[in-house]
């Protein structure tokens, strides 16, 4: 449009010229701001057009319906969760995302939480600051594997749900990002430090700890980890993850005690054209505080599930086993399912659960109840 401009201010003096015309000095001035106000909209437009075509934006997420027949209890509709995933980037600069999870408890009443809300900004090909609350990047489960479209089972394996033995968020900043190959070996790393999760007990009267961290550390530092994986053939990651810190006791009566904090965890992850086997421990550690009438601890757990899908039909059977130890009991879980792919995002599932515990202190059984499951997921 520029050359448009100053070929069209040319072609009218020189018009004017071969007219036998003169043009005085006042039309030649305001011709001149005429085409300088043309240049300016044209550059205007013209960066308007670059920062558009340098943003994205993109809404993606999953849903999920629930199904659950409970031995022991009535059988019922039992969930329903949407989830929208918010993305925004900005070139190769910095990127946005965001989780909103809308869920109906047993009241029928909506609740929202927000999974997750960060920012992060990109240093160079390997390396990014991020920045607010994100996903937990210790473990494989809760950072990759949890939306309902992804995991193959209707339920999380025993220990990685809310407050159990996998930390499920952090609230601060991480620096994450890729290594160059060394051969043909690929690795990822992640380094964080955010606000310490809290510790006490829950409404049930039992010992939690409460992975969904908050905004505040009260009388606790922070917490500093991170996760190391290598990718040693094209279809296999392993992983190690640890953090240190100190978590905050929250008692009834209001007192706020300062524990100590140990996590560690390791991860697999195997895919073979169909075949799939995923497997995961994970361990938190609490200290004693003399202070305190509540006893420390630890809360484990370990999951290993196999699948295969069949290329000539879209069924996919799933076998997991997992156990849960924390200090108030110990849970064992077989879990066998079957899914339907409608398509590698939209899936039907059915499974059966075995579940056998026993508390620490009396020994009895405790969530012995088996049930059968199904759900709807699809992810968009």
């Amino acid at each position: 449009m520029k050359r448009i401009i100053t070929g069209l201010s040319a072609g009218l003096f020189l018009l004017s010229v071969a007219d036998g015309k003169t043009i005085n000095q006042n039309e030649i001035a305001k011709l001149r701001h005429d085409v300088d106000r043309l240049m300016e909209e044209n550059q205007q437009i013209k960066s308007n057009f670059e920062d558009n075509a340098k943003s994205g934006f993109q809404l993606a997420g999953y849903a999920s319906f629930d199904y659950a027949d409970t031995q022991n209890s009535n059988s019922s509709f039992s969930g329903v969760k949407f989830a929208p995933i918010f993305h925004y980037k900005y070139a190769d600069i910095i990127q946005f995302e965001g989780e909103l999870e809308f869920t109906i408890n047993s009241n029928g009443e909506t609740d929202v939480t927000l999974e997750y809300a960060a920012g992060t900004l990109f240093i160079n090909d390997y390396m990014g600051i991020q920045m607010g609350k994100f996903l937990s990047p210790i473990g494989q489960f809760v950072q990759n594997l949890h939306p309902s479209w992804i995991n193959k089972m209707p339920s999380a394996p025993l220990g990685f749900g809310h407050d159990g033995a996998a930390p499920t968020s952090n609230i601060g900043l991480a620096l994450r990002g890729g290594l160059p190959k060394i051969g043909k070996i690929r690795s990822n790393y992640v380094i964080f430090v955010s606000n310490a999760p809290t510790f006490g007990i829950a409404a049930d009267g039992d010992v939690i700890i409460d992975t969904e961290v908050s905004t505040t550390t009260n009388n606790s530092q922070m917490t500093v980890g991170g996760r190391y994986a290598i990718n040693p053939i094209g279809n296999m990651e392993i992983g190690i993850s640890a953090a240190t810190g100190e978590v905050t006791e929250i008692l009834v009566s209001g007192n706020e005690y300062a524990r100590s904090y140990d996590v560690f965890g390791t991860d697999m992850m195997y895919n073979y054209n169909a075949f799939s086997l995923k497997a995961e421990y994970i361990q938190q550690k609490i200290g004693n505080n003399p202070n305190s009438p509540v006893q420390g601890g630890s809360w484990r757990a370990w999951y290993t599930q196999f699948s295969y899908q069949f290329s000539f039909m879209p069924l996919e059977p799933v076998l997991r086993y997992g156990s849960y130890d924390n200090p108030e009991a110990t849970r064992d879980q077989w879990a066998i399912g079957l899914n339907y792919l409608f398509t590698n995002s939209i899936i039907a599932k059915i499974a059966y659960e075995s579940n056998r515990g026993q508390s620490r202190e009396t020994g009895e059984p405790v969530s012995d109840n088996d049930r059968v499951l199904a759900q709807f997921a699809f992810g968009f």
